[in-house]
């Protein structure tokens, strides 16, 4: 048994009341007929999620103390418990909104806000388990922020939340300041694709209606066999100075499906950046709106990439010469190698680029689209091949069609940017 701490402080909660079934693949198993490998239907894991209710009159008053119990010795006990376990105990956490500041610094046990460390084990805001973060339906979204120093408050320089083996999802929630004030960090407010307590990675992470701010990375991360959904969610103002970190960057696994989404004003960074097997994108706004951004979109490694509404706009402040960027980045030594297969399938595009560049004049024309792909293995990877993408209903402002790298529409007039956010507030 704990002695002090917040468990101790917290006793126990009810549990075992199911709040949902998540239909997950266990293991896939086989079996030889005539030498074939035959598969056979995996079992569904069903969860049990217990409710944690979070805010200044709940019996958890902090995420910290939620946290603190989720991973203490009768729960997942820092990925002790049995894996099998682990992968079926869920935490559904509703956190309600507090006063300016009241979840500042909420980032866990070694967080400066606390005098001495918080719980044991100290949580330090891995996911272990399958989650649900969420906002109190009806209220505004509460703020989870730092105060400015998240060199200090984010013990391990991931971030606010990671996760990886098991679901989670994220809903109505406001992600704010998680960055180094020197402008030299590699954080985020959630960082994907670590894998825990011993489980396959086998998980997919869903956001819906949040909003990231003035962090090093909105989200980064991501692992094969992990898959990522954002949906009616609002980055704006991430990035710093470096060129390494981006409003939302996937950094590896199946699929990344971008729906509803704006992305906007990053520091020298992409306003999204994936490394996935397979994007999908579906009416989202990639609109530098006069920043630094570096590409609207850079998908490095190939693979299919799949677009049904999407508007993208270069600023003259940009920090590179492409809206769009596919293939082009050899990765071979680090065992990231060209998405076999690749292909590229647009509808529905608006490019707008500015009149010129204003922080490298001598770096030339803009481009549209720049499809790298067929450069050779030097270039582009181990086993890449040009892709010719597969392309209609494409329109550009401030390109000729040859500069825009698809065949287009070249318009007149430049069109109206929508820059509302697309974040169900409630």
């Amino acid at each position: 048994m704990v002695a002090g701490g917040v468990f101790a402080l917290l006793g126990a909660t009810s549990r075992g009341s199911p709040y949902s079934t998540i239909q997950r693949a266990e293991a896939a198993t086989s079996d030889s007929t005539a030498g074939k490998a035959v598969s056979t239907p995996a079992r569904p894991i069903e969860v049990s999620y217990e409710v944690l209710e979070v805010g200044p009159d709940k019996k958890f008053r902090t995420l910290t103390e939620a946290g603190c119990l989720m991973n203490s010795i009768p729960w997942w006990n820092n990925g002790y418990t049995d894996p099998a376990t682990i992968a079926r105990m869920g935490f559904r956490i509703i956190i309600s909104p507090g006063p300016p500041g009241y979840y500042t610094n909420d980032s866990g046990s070694h967080s400066r806000r606390w005098p001495s460390l918080r719980g044991w084990p100290p949580f330090e805001g891995s996911l272990l388990g399958p989650v649900i973060i969420e906002g109190e339906a009806g209220k505004p979204a509460p703020v989870l922020d730092t105060d400015g120093y998240a060199d200090g408050v984010l013990y391990y320089q991931t971030g606010l939340f990671a996760t990886g083996s098991c679901d989670a999802t994220f809903r109505h929630l406001i992600f704010r300041g998680f960055r180094r004030r020197d402008d030299i960090g590699n954080y985020a407010a959630v960082r994907l694709g670590q894998s825990f307590a011993k489980i396959p990675m086998n998980s997919h992470v869903l956001f819906e209606d949040c909003e990231f701010s003035e962090c090093d990375n909105g989200i980064m991360g991501g692992a094969v066999g992990q898959s990522l959904t954002l949906r009616r969610c609002y980055f704006h103002d991430n990035g710093n100075q470096s060129g390494r970190v981006h409003n939302i960057y996937f950094s590896g696994g199946d699929t990344l499906t971008v729906e509803d989404t704006l992305s906007t004003r990053c520091k020298i960074g992409h306003l999204l950046k994936t490394r996935a097997a397979k994007t999908v994108i579906r009416n989202t706004r990639l609109i530098g709106n006069g920043g630094t951004e570096s590409a609207c979109l850079d998908v490095p490694d190939g693979g299919i990439l799949d677009i049904d509404g999407l508007v993208c706009e270069k600023s003259p402040g940009t920090d590179a010469s492409w809206l769009i960027h596919y293939a082009g980045e050899n990765q071979d030594a680090a065992g990231v190698f060209f998405y076999i297969p690749s292909a590229v399938k647009i509808r529905n595009m608006t490019m707008v680029a500015p009149a010129m560049m204003t922080r490298h004049l001598g770096w030339g024309q803009i481009v549209g689209f720049a499809n790298q792909s067929g450069l050779g293995a030097g270039t582009s990877g181990k086993g890449s091949y040009l892709v010719t993408p597969n392309s209609e209903g494409v329109k550009v402002y401030g390109l000729t069609e040859k500069a825009a790298g698809l065949p287009c529409t070249v318009l007149p007039d430049k069109p109206a940017l929508n820059l509302q956010s697309p974040v169900h507030s409630t």
